[in-house]
């Protein structure tokens, strides 16, 4: 046997487990749904799986039609999973960049601030949308404390039920995700060469000139791929919703909540599967975009 030959083999040996983790966790699962979502499975049919009505495109078009309730719900769940990301995304991203640029500093106890900073991103969900959850409380909670304080609001607002849900999670969710906005924009300034601050202080440029017109700049590729994992992973949002508005969020559902009432409470399991799928779909979409920008493939 050949040198060649031989290290192939270890090679594929040594992927092979690997390959079949990713075969068992991720692809075998999500063909599986794929074909759930064509069956009409829920609490009566679930026993039989396997004698369970095949009802074609059914499902996709109960859950994107207007005209039916989880229809309805779904794309609501879809546009505010939109609207969820609009804000916190720019939100966490411009924070993230303000203090990035104050750590790219010198000064004393930088390292020790580099690391607190990380805190919110590296504690536990449970733990911080449990205390945002403390702090939204209507009677208790210090939102309104402070709020009923400075005279904005002259009684105790409800934040964790109805229209200002979303805004409650877009505030946790902001705080414990900026560090790590601010992690990587720190990564990529103190990348940039320091002989372009030093030409552009020579030919006069006032600080702002040199934000935009060097700085900016240079955080582009960093800044590009930062925003959009952000994308992908906003559509993965249900931590955040779970823990602080519960089981069912009412209209403040996004589509892993909606997902989790509909088939796992309401035993719809073939429209659940049906909204996983094109929710998979839809991040693998932009799983490829990602890899095909960063390859500087044009998409």
């Amino acid at each position: 046997m050949s040198l060649q030959k031989f290290a192939r083999r270890v090679v594929f040996w040594f992927v092979l487990p690997a390959f079949l983790c990713m075969l068992v966790v991720h692809v075998i699962p999500i063909l599986w749904g794929g074909y759930l979502s064509f069956l009409d499975l829920d609490i009566y049919t679930v026993t039989q799986w396997s004698k369970a009505p095949f009802v074609g495109f059914r499902n996709f078009l109960t859950v994107f039609s207007p005209r039916t309730d989880t229809g309805v719900r779904y794309l609501r769940s879809i546009g505010n999973v939109i609207y969820y990301g609009l804000v916190t995304i720019p939100a966490g991203y411009f924070i993230g960049l303000g203090v990035a640029m104050l750590l790219n500093r010198k000064f004393w106890g930088r390292t020790l601030v580099r690391g607190l900073i990380l805190l919110p991103y590296i504690t536990p969900d449970s733990v911080v949308y449990n205390v945002w959850r403390f702090i939204f409380q209507a009677r208790i909670g210090l939102v309104n404390k402070y709020l009923l304080f400075l005279g904005i609001i002259q009684e105790p607002a409800i934040w964790l039920v109805g229209d200002r849900a979303i805004y409650a999670v877009m505030v946790a969710s902001i705080w414990k995700g900026w560090p790590f906005s601010c992690l990587v924009l720190l990564a990529g300034l103190q990348s940039v060469p320091p002989e372009l601050y030093e030409a552009a202080r020579i030919d006069g440029a006032s600080k702002w000139q040199i934000f935009r017109y060097v700085t900016f700049p240079m955080l582009k590729p960093v800044s590009g791929t930062l925003l959009l994992l952000s994308a992908i992973w906003n559509f993965h949002a249900f931590n955040q919703f779970y823990i602080l508005l519960g089981t069912d969020p009412g209209k403040a559902h996004v589509p892993s909540t909606f997902i989790l009432q509909e088939a796992f409470v309401n035993f719809h399991f073939g429209l659940g599967a049906a909204m996983s799928l094109f929710l998979t779909v839809v991040v693998l979409s932009m799983t490829v975009f990602v890899l095909k920008i960063r390859k500087g493939v044009p998409v």
